[in-house]
């Protein structure tokens, strides 16, 4: 098993803070899992401790799924110490010092769990809390034989708990795949109607991913909504002002969406990764290709591949303006191009762009 996403946090040189499931804004530690005798026998030797490393394993599988806002960080066990040496190093922790880093902040989030034979059923029973909210639990149930699946669903549940967008972003992608949204609306739709988490920073990332998800859904006047909405949270934000201006070229406003590019590109404050900013410069070029800009087109496609040199989609754009251009030849090259760096499967959720812009424009590239 990867345990790269285990860590023992190196924030204080001296404390051991046991299992700690790094995401991309949180760290969360899980103190202890517990598994009768009789069930352990029955799951071919799953321990506590394994039960425990193979929930922390769901958890960051999740995140990595989701694929956004940032890269997961890779974080290795300290030294080379076992896993479960590193579990017997946190329990010896004193109750003070435990307190002294929830203080702290240091351990954002905690669980300990239980699971349980509930007549045919085994059952999860996972206590969670943050370092100033209130313990929630979380009871997950099915048949004996799965405790696989009692393992996944509560990581699930956990995760939802923990960071709700990013098991938004994870539903989002196995929803692209059914085109059925309903799982990935719930979640939105939910955290953003609670009225205890009307000031949470999770809101304008929701926003931004329900436009994306109305965009799917061909309600493009809908999307640019959510986006706009988003941005009322962040104007810096970059990711629905790239978004906003993806929709308005399927719209074939295109040098209105050219001047959502260049707000993306132009400000100094916004908080746009590479990707994003590869992106708007592909988009950017595409929206000048159909104004039949064709130079300053490929000027912008060639700053989008040296912003983000594996950024694929850059080239797939090239080569259909190339393409539409009757430059066979060349276009064929920016195909191969695009083939070669893409990925098996790239969802993007942050960017309407690659993949996720699976509606025709409304335009097209005119020779």
């Amino acid at each position: 098993m990867d345990l790269g996403f285990l860590t023992v946090p190196l924030t204080m040189a001296a404390m051991a803070f046991g299992f700690a499931v790094v995401t991309d804004t949180q760290s969360v530690v899980i103190d202890k899992i517990t598994l009768p005798p009789a069930v352990a026998s029955a799951a071919n030797g799953y321990t506590p401790e394994v039960v425990l490393k193979h929930l922390a394993d769901e958890m960051h599988e999740i995140e990595h799924q989701a694929q956004s806002r940032a890269e997961a960080r890779q974080l290795q066990l300290s030294g080379h110490k076992g896993a479960v040496a590193v579990l017997a190093d946190f329990m010896k922790v004193t109750p003070l010092m435990r307190v002294a880093q929830e203080t702290a902040g240091l351990i954002p989030f905690r669980f300990t769990g239980d699971i349980i034979v509930s007549g045919k059923d085994l059952q999860m029973v996972l206590r969670g809390h943050g370092s100033h909210q209130k313990a929630k639990h979380i009871v997950v149930r099915v048949p004996q034989d799965q405790l696989d699946k009692l393992i996944r669903l509560t990581a699930y549940e956990a995760m939802r708990m923990i960071d709700p967008y990013i098991v938004a972003a994870y539903q989002f992608r196995k929803d692209f795949k059914t085109r059925d949204y309903s799982q990935t609306l719930e979640i939105i739709q939910s955290e953003l109607s609670d009225p205890d988490k009307a000031t949470s920073p999770n809101r304008k990332w929701l926003y931004n991913l329900w436009g994306m998800v109305l965009y799917q859904q061909a309600d493009r006047v809908g999307a640019i909504e959510k986006f706009q909405a988003a941005l009322a949270i962040d104007p810096n934000f970059a990711s629905p002002m790239l978004n906003w201006g993806v929709v308005l070229t399927r719209q074939g406003h295109n040098q209105e969406a050219i001047e959502r590019f260049r707000s993306v590109i132009g400000n100094r404050k916004s908080d746009a990764s590479t990707a994003t900013v590869a992106a708007t410069y592909s988009e950017w070029g595409f929206a000048q290709a159909l104004l039949g800009q064709y130079e300053q087109a490929f000027a912008k496609f060639r700053q989008a591949a040296a912003t983000d040199p594996g950024f694929a989609d850059v080239y797939a754009s090239w080569a259909e303006v190339l393409s539409a251009l009757g430059r066979a030849d060349e276009a064929a090259a920016m195909t191969d191009r695009s083939v070669k760096l893409a990925p098996s499967e790239v969802i993007y959720t942050e960017n309407l762009v690659g993949p996720v812009q699976n509606l025709p424009a409304t335009a097209s590239v005119i020779n």
